[in-house]
């Protein structure tokens, strides 16, 4: 082919690229196969929690009876369930709707109102649920590998770590690990991730106590739209962790109180819808 029909040639193949507009973009190009449709962008993928804690005298029928009487326990594997229960813990997997007595007490208004915190974060990130306030002492008997042992704190808290991760088409699987965090504040220098292996390593000052992690009391369990998890203890297994965590005394009285906690999880974040199914955001193609 000479220079002057080569010349011709691209000046009508330039002439055709410039009439194309969007519609003429073939339906089965790379961008159109993305997300099923035109180019579309997938939101990143995001937990959503809201946290609840119950609060009622010691033994009180509505936390003590008529909300466990709804809570599947056998959704927790036997052998955590059995860690749990030896620890003065109970847990378990309610699904619809909360029994109306207990409903009365998340929904009560003037002093005895309660804020469900809100928690969203990005899949596999956890936080840091606080159970128990700081007390000068505290001896707790633990069960831990068959073997019971008391063990004093100084200056001690109670926390759950709760982690979140998608789990099958909609659930939400949740870890509770239960912390005890314990001692004087102590000043420490971490290693910050670098992007690579060869990047320079960047250290951050940290402060805090030390952290007993009981992880082999560690439990998990995929909450569905419509779920709840919740967590509380056996009022009459004292001196044990769950007693640590789920009891206490009310302020200005003697009253003991027993408390639960409630969890629900979901799919969300920028560019997810409620139920868990991922929003495609669609992008224009490119001119």
């Amino acid at each position: 082919m000479n220079r002057k029909a080569l010349a011709l040639v691209l000046a009508v193949v330039a002439m055709a690229g410039c009439t194309l507009n969007r519609s003429d973009l073939r339906k089965d190009s790379f961008l159109a196969r993305i997300g099923g449709g035109g180019g579309q962008v997938i939101a990143p993928k995001r937990c959503a929690l809201r946290v609840a804690i119950l609060s009622r005298p010691i033994r009180d029928d509505a936390l003590n009876n008529v909300l466990w009487s709804v809570a599947d326990e056998q959704a927790i594997t036997p052998e955590v369930q059995h860690a749990l229960e030896v620890n003065g813990l109970r847990m378990g997997l309610i699904a619809g709707e909360l029994p109306a007595a207990v409903e009365a007490i998340l929904n009560a208004t003037g002093p005895n109102r309660i804020e469900p915190s809100h928690f969203e974060f990005p899949d596999g990130e956890h936080a840091m649920i606080s159970l128990a306030e700081s007390t000068p002492e505290v001896s707790l008997l633990l069960n831990q590998d068959g073997r019971a042992s008391g063990k004093p704190y100084k200056d001690a808290s109670g926390w759950f770590r709760l982690s979140a991760n998608y789990e099958g088409a909609s659930g939400v699987k949740l870890r509770f690990v239960p912390e005890i965090h314990h001692g004087p504040v102590q000043r420490s220098f971490g290693a910050l991730q670098g992007n690579g292996s060869y990047s320079p390593k960047e250290f951050v000052q940290k402060e805090g106590q030390q952290e007993d992690s009981l992880r082999d009391l560690a439990a998990s369990v995929v909450v569905q739209p419509g779920q709840a998890v919740v967590i509380g203890c056996k009022p009459e297994s004292t001196r044990s962790l769950g007693s640590y965590l789920f009891t206490k005394t009310e302020a200005n009285s003697d009253r003991l109180l027993q408390r639960v906690l409630l969890v629900w999880a979901s799919r969300g974040g920028l560019g997810q819808n409620p139920n868990g199914t991922p929003s495609l955001v669609p992008v224009e193609p490119p001119k």
